[in-house]
Order: structure tokens, then sequence, then C-alpha cells
């Protein structure tokens, strides 16, 4: 089975990468995988920690991954969502993807600058260079073609 990786945040960016993801997503006949990680995670498993959440628990507790299941289906996209809490977030993306044996991860880039990414470091610039499955990294302001 293809998968599409596409990791959300709620930003613009992310916004966009939802919407990128699912166009490509839709020209492979893969699915969708969007990963969310959120302190919500703690809260979607508590009612089964065993085997996690249903999806169903996911859409209700998250809203950033809700708003991504709407989207997915609407353009009649198969998706899965995964709420997740890391400190280390573009090495879990690029495990998700490796273990998902995805055919690309897409992100939003946030656009703080360059020097801002130095100092405070940036998950895309990360998962450019961890990941073992190529990255389509979208900026804020990117119109679907």
């Amino acid at each position: 089975m293809k998968y599409v990786v596409i990791g959300v945040d709620g930003s613009p960016a992310s916004m966009q990468a939802i919407q990128v993801g699912l166009s490509l997503a839709a020209s492979l006949g893969a699915r969708a995988a969007f990963v969310h990680f959120s302190p919500l995670a703690e809260e979607a498993y508590r009612e089964n920690p065993q085997d996690g959440p249903s999806q169903q628990r996911v859409e209700e507790v998250d809203p950033v991954l809700r708003q991504a299941a709407e989207a997915a289906r609407a353009c009649g996209v198969p998706a899965e969502l995964m709420l997740q809490e890391s400190d280390d977030i573009a090495a879990e993306l690029a495990g998700t993807a490796e273990g998902l044996e995805a055919d690309l991860v897409v992100v939003g880039n946030r656009g703080r600058g360059e020097f801002a990414d130095v100092v405070l470091g940036s998950v895309s610039h990360e998962l450019l260079r961890m990941s073992t499955v190529p990255v389509v990294v979208v900026h804020a302001g990117v119109t679907k073609s």
C-alpha cells in the first residue's frame, strides 16, 4: 500500500502541506497518513493505552487532525490519523515514513528565517537531513496547482 506521510501542526504552512500532500496522494493512488505531535496524545491514549485510540477518538480530541481528515474525505483520499508526543519531531516523522514504507513525506515550513532556524531549529531542515524517504517542504502561501 502506498502512503504519503503529512506532518501537521495547525500552522498556515501546515494547512498548505495538507492540500499539497492530498493532491500528491491522489495522483499516486496513495493513502495519506497525517501525523501530529501534541500533548493531546496523552488524553487520546488514556482510554485504550494498549492499542491506542481509534481514528474517531483522535478526531474528537485533536482539532488539527480532525481538519486534516475532513480535507482528505473531501478529496476522496483514504487517510490515517496519528497523534503522537515527541521531543524529536523530525526523527519521529522520518521513522513513521520509513515504518510505513511511505513514498513521500510532506511538511510545512513556517518560514521564520535562516537566523531563527539556526537558533530554534527547523523540523523541515532536520527532516531533509535524516529522512530516507523523499521530502516535500511547502511554504505558507503556496497555492495548489
